[in-house]
C-alpha cells in the first residue's frame, strides 16, 4: 500500500470513531430523557432518607390554596414532579413497595398547623370578596368627592331691578324701558373722605356713547380693551369734589356684582381678572387670556345683552 492509501484508511476510520461517539452521546441523551420523564425504580432505590420512613396511608387531594410541608418534601425527592398540583399521580411501585415494609404509622399528609387561607374553601367567592370590596372603596371615594362639591343653582335672587335671575346678566334696553327703569344706580367710595355716596347714570344716554365708541374705534382694537377702559376715569366725589380718590364699590360676592352699572360708566376696567373670567363663565365665553382681552369681551356681551341686534363689526 502506498502512503497516500493508508493517509485515506485513516483519515476514514476517525470519521467512523467520530460518527460512533456522536451515535453514543445522542442514544445516552434519549434514555436520560426517558427516564426523566417516565422515572425509574433505581434511581429512586439510590436515594438516601436521612429521616425516618414513614408508610403512606393517603394522599388527599391538593387544594391549590393549601401548601402542605410534608408533601413538599415527598414531591423534591420525587424523580418526576407532577407540573400540574390539581391531578394527583400514582406513586412508583418500589416506593410503595419501600413504604409497606416500615411499621410506623404517621402519615405524610399529616400536618401540626393549619395553613389554609381563610377562603380557601370557596376561592371563587374570595375573589368577588375582593372585587366587591375594591368596589365599596371606589364608591366611598366618589361619594366623598361628591359631597365636597357643592351644587351650583342656575338662577339666583335677582340683585337688582336691571338684573336676570341668571347669573351676570342683564334685561335688554327694551325690556328696561319698558317698565319704566331708565336710571342705573350704584355705590361709590371715596379713599380721602372715606364715605359712600350713591350715583345715577342714564340709560339711554350711556349706552348711546358705548355703542358709538364701539363702532368707531372697534377696527383698531384688535379684540383688545383700550387704554380708557383699562384705566377709566372716576366720578368727582359728592362730599369732598375730588375725583382721583373715588372708586365703585365691588361686592365680594360675584353675583351681587353691578355689572350694568360698571358697564354704563366704563368703570369695568375696576375688576380683577377674576371677576371678568365670572362674568366668561356664565356667559358661555371663552375665558382664557390676558385681561384686555376679558375685559373686551365683557363690554361686547353687555352690549348685546342689552341691545341684541347690535353687531360690532
Amino acid at each position: 500500500m502506498t502512503v497516500e492509501e493508508e493517509e485515506h484508511l485513516t483519515r476514514v476510520t476517525r470519521i467512523e470513531e467520530q460518527q460512533r461517539l456522536i451515535q453514543v452521546t445522542t442514544e445516552e441523551k434519549i434514555d436520560l430523557n426517558l427516564s426523566l420523564r417516565c422515572g425509574g425504580s433505581k434511581m429512586i432505590e439510590s436515594v438516601s432518607f436521612k429521616e425516618t420512613p414513614t408508610p403512606y396511608l393517603f394522599l388527599p387531594p391538593v387544594n391549590p390554596y393549601q401548601t402542605n410541608v410534608s408533601l413538599m418534601k415527598m414531591q423534591m425527592f420525587s424523580p418526576n414532579p407532577n407540573p400540574n398540583p390539581n391531578v394527583i399521580i400514582d406513586p412508583n411501585p418500589s416506593m410503595a413497595s419501600f413504604f409497606k415494609n416500615n411499621n410506623n404509622s404517621v402519615s405524610l399528609a399529616s400536618s401540626s398547623h393549619n395553613t389554609d387561607p381563610p377562603n380557601a374553601a370557596n376561592p371563587p367567592n374570595a375573589e368577588k370578596t375582593v372585587s366587591a370590596a375594591k368596589g365599596s372603596v371606589r364608591r366611598s371615594r366618589r361619594t366623598s368627592s361628591g359631597r365636597r362639591c357643592k351644587k351650583v343653582r342656575k338662577t339666583v335672587p335677582e340683585p337688582f331691578p336691571w338684573a336676570t335671575n341668571k347669573r351676570a346678566t342683564v334685561h335688554s334696553q327694551q325690556y328696561l324701558l319698558e317698565n319704566n327703569v331708565r336710571t342705573i344706580k350704584g355705590k361709590i367710595h371715596c379713599k380721602k373722605c372715606d364715605k359712600d355716596f350713591e350715583l345715577g347714570l342714564d340709560l339711554e344716554e350711556k349706552l348711546g356713547e358705548i355703542c358709538k365708541l364701539i363702532e368707531k374705534k372697534n377696527g383698531f382694537w384688535h379684540n383688545r380693551a383700550p387704554a380708557g377702559w383699562l384705566n377709566p376715569v372716576f366720578p368727582k366725589c359728592a362730599f369732598c369734589g375730588r375725583q382721583t380718590t373715588t372708586r365703585p364699590i365691588i361686592e365680594k360676592n360675584k353675583k351681587e356684582i353691578n355689572w350694568l352699572f360698571l358697564f354704563l360708566g366704563q368703570m369695568l376696567g375696576c375688576c380683577t381678572l377674576d371677576h371678568l373670567k365670572y362674568f366668561c363663565k356664565h356667559n358661555d365665553i371663552h375665558r382664557t387670556g390676558a385681561k384686555d382681552r376679558l375685559l373686551y369681551l365683557t363690554y361686547t356681551n353687555l352690549v348685546k345683552q342689552l341691545v341684541p341686534d347690535f353687531s360690532n363689526s
